[in-house]
């Protein structure tokens, strides 16, 4: 980059300068002459005096930045030329502010309109060359709706999905005004043709296209899009644009014409508009008076939207919930359409208060002790489409009655006593009503535990650490094993919290009877058994990583999954190598190095490991030469642990090495571009 096109980058920073002083100078005009006084003259020409010196720079520096280019030619004119306008009518204006009255009162004020005028418009311009000429237009999308669809079979992948994404995020330094690249986005010509550095994308070819490698570049990147500072892309709508070109990147193709697997199906649901009972419900909106009054009875009720007539009330979890709670709604009977009971005391009895609701939409019970008696009190309730039975006792009596609620859409009945013959009745009879019964073996076989969760403050400790297994269902058993094995129905039961006293790797897994056994949970806790006097870097980290410098490396604070939380040290293209003085002697058997992997970013673990030890800091000794698999796809941010156990040793000195990979594997969409290694924790045991 030349220094004069550097320079035109300061534009949008200064042209604010002018504007606000230019315009103070103005309305302090119009209330001197308003009032007949001179009282902010002074103050006028201070303001004058700073937004000529901004509106010179100003003009000067967009100039500049106009020869970069990518800008529609007749809308940069305009804000060009009234640009230099707005300069020169600012220097005439500050010294017609120092003349006589009689000098001022002929040609001062006239000049002093048309420059805030000018000003006005040259701002317009320079706003449409920058978000696009319909920026501020009363039909221009706002930045909060969503692409809502009814048939999302029939929708048309690239006008109803792709291109509202590339509108929101992508056209406005890609549009007929401003065409960065020379590439212009907001026509289907202009997408098929591509930009200055070439086609945008490969039909069936993701990892070729170069519209999914910019988007997949580390948001520092130069070339990353959109640039860092603006807004970015959802992983949802990655998504999309990945399987669109994946698909074949079709302008006129419908979502019914591809292939979707179900994380796309997920994806588009989204889209889905869903069918909104309250449409024909005409009420009168609730005056905040009265959702006061009920608020102040502790009943928390809200607004279901800002503008929208119709409230919600909540009262999950508490216990003392009856008959007079739910009359205390009465004020609001006509508007409340969404009513959470869930874990409360609500009796049978209670129900018969919910006829006033004429338009309860959603009803939450579960968790509750309501029987078949009290279904039967739900019957009038003509829009009700959502019913949470969920761990009631509930049986098929109920059924019967839950048929005949003709809004009904979803109706939950895990762990109630229903049975397969009586649900399979009520589906046959209302085939539209999605009915979930959670997992019940005999209709679904056998079902598949959640891992367990692993529990503890941090997984680098000095002396001890106590480590908690947990899961969300009841009556399971969790199997551990210490010694990285896989643990089965024969590995050690947990009963209470495990308490490590060196470097372990926990794995468990969840087991019942009838289910499947889950998924095995693993976590590796490292023992730090001695802390080094001083650590050398021999290869100093990126300015952009550098945490806390070598200390980073010892400081038993760990860094997160967020790699840009200033603990990680990182290198792009380079291995690091740290050197490690004990102070004295010690006995060493191990080391562990903590690492961190997301491949969208251009991070990968390590490729390898060395570690040579030492008396005297010259002669050192090789102990560890290890290698590790490459990650092979993209997959989340992660962090792990890396631990190489050796014969124990005296030593003074550790010299660690570990190795990057140094540029993208073959199979990423930016294969052989260079990559980064990030290490925090290195521990010694």
């Amino acid at each position: 980059m030349d220094l004069l096109t550097y320079l035109g980058k300061f534009h949008p920073i200064i042209l604010h300068l002018p504007i606000g002083f230019l315009l103070l100078a103005f309305m302090m005009e119009l209330r001197d002459r308003w009032r007949q006084s001179e009282q902010f003259q002074a103050a006028i020409g201070f303001a004058l005096f700073w937004g000529m010196i901004g509106a010179i720079f100003a003009a000067g520096t967009g100039y500049l930045l106009s020869l970069d280019g990518g800008y529609e030619a007749t809308l940069l004119d305009r804000h060009q030329w009234l640009g230099f306008g707005v300069a020169g009518l600012s220097v005439i204006l500050y010294f017609l502010q120092k003349q006589s009255i009689k000098v001022k009162n002929k040609f001062y004020f006239p000049i002093f309109s048309l420059t805030a005028l000018l000003l006005t418009v040259t701002g317009h311009f320079g706003g449409s060359l920058t978000h696009g000429s319909d920026f501020l237009s009363p039909n221009a999308p706002s930045k909060s709706q969503k692409n809502a669809i009814v048939d999302i079979e029939n929708a048309a992948i690239y006008n109803d999905l792709i291109q509202p994404i590339l509108k929101d995020k992508c056209v406005r330094c890609h549009s007929t005004s401003k065409t960065k690249g020379d590439l212009l986005m907001a026509t289907v010509e202009g997408m098929k043709a591509g930009g200055k550095t070439g086609a945008l994308f490969v039909k069936g070819d993701t990892e070729k296209s170069l519209m999914l490698q910019r988007i997949h570049l580390p948001i520092e990147e130069k070339e990353h899009m959109p640039p860092k500072g603006k807004q970015q892309l959802l992983s949802d709508e990655i998504t999309l644009i990945n399987w669109w070109i994946q698909e074949g990147a079709n302008f006129t193709a419908k979502v019914k014409d591809v292939k979707k697997d179900d994380k796309i199906t997920t994806i588009l649901n989204k889209f889905m508009v869903p069918v909104d009972d309250t449409n024909d419900i005409e009420v009168d909106a609730v005056a905040e008076s009265v959702l006061q009054k009920i608020s102040a009875k502790g009943i928390p009720i809200f607004r279901v939207a800002e503008n929208s007539p119709f409230v919600e009330v909540n009262l999950s979890r508490q216990k003392d919930v009856n008959k007079n709670t739910i009359k205390a709604l009465k004020p609001v009977a006509q508007q409340l359409i969404s009513l959470n009971l869930a874990g409360t005391d609500i009796k049978d009895s209670d129900l018969s208060q919910l006829s006033n609701f004429p338009h309860l939409q959603k009803l939450f019970l579960q968790q509750t002790n309501i029987t078949d008696k009290g279904i039967g009190e739900l019957n009038k309730l003509d829009y009700l489409s959502y019913l949470n039975l969920y761990e009631t006792k509930i049986t098929d009596e109920s059924l019967p009655i839950l048929s005949k609620l003709k809004r009904l859409k979803k109706l939950y009945l895990w762990q109630t006593s229903t049975t397969n013959d009586g649900i399979a009745k009520f589906v046959n009879q209302k085939p539209k009503t999605k009915v979930n019964v959670g997992v019940k073996e005999d209709i679904f076989g056998d079902a598949r535990l959640k891992a367990p969760l692993i529990i503890s403050e941090k997984d680098l400790f000095k002396d001890s650490i106590a480590v908690e297994l947990k899961t969300n269902f009841k009556q399971v058993n969790l199997h551990y094993t210490l010694n990285g094995s896989i643990p089965d129905s024969t590995s050690k039961l947990y009963a209470e919290p495990i308490l490590l006293t060196k470097t372990t790797t926990l794995k468990v897994i969840a087991q019942k009877e009838g289910w499947q056994s889950s998924e095995v949970a693993s976590k590796q806790f490292a023992s730090v058994k001695y802390t080094p006097e001083s650590v050398q870097l021999k290869q100093p980290p990126n300015d952009r990583y550098k945490g806390n410098g070598a200390n980073s490396l010892i400081d038993l604070a760990k860094g997160s999954t967020t790699f840009t939380d200033g603990m990680w040290l990182g290198y792009e293209k380079q291995h690091l190598t740290a050197t490690m003085d004990l102070g004295m002697d010690v006995n060493l058997s191990g080391v562990t190095v903590g690492a961190l992997e997301a491949p969208g970013s251009y991070i990968f673990y390590p490729k390898g490991m060395k570690v040579s030890l030492s008396n005297d800091g010259k002669k050192y000794r090789e102990v560890v030469a290890t290698t590790y698999p490459t990650t092979t796809e993209n997959k989340p941010t992660e962090t792990t642990n890396f631990t190489e156990a050796f014969a124990t040793q005296q030593a003074r000195y550790v010299k660690i090495t570990v190795q990057s990979h140094l540029v993208n594997p073959d199979w990423h969409p930016a294969p052989g571009a260079p990559c980064w290694l990030f290490i925090d924790e290195i521990s010694l045991e």
